[in-house]
């Protein structure tokens, strides 16, 4: 996966840090980015996914999507 972009990021309520971001394929992917020490999830690891934060996809609009330039 490589990232094309940062889109935001949210502050969870473990303390952690999550960046949301958009891939050169298009799709927005959700990564921890800071671990607070005192954050009991063991699923937060820096750089492992968070799918619960990630958002549909944007529309493309009608120019991508029909393939004109």
């Amino acid at each position: 996966m490589r990232i094309l972009r940062g889109l935001t990021s949210r502050l969870l309520p473990c303390g952690c840090i999550a960046g949301i971001y958009e891939t050169y394929d298009g799709e927005v992917v959700s990564l921890l980015d800071d671990r607070q020490p005192g954050c009991d999830n063991p699923e937060h690891a820096n750089g492992n996914q968070i799918p619960e934060l990630t958002t549909a996809p944007r529309p493309r609009s009608n120019e991508q999507a029909s393939g004109q330039k």
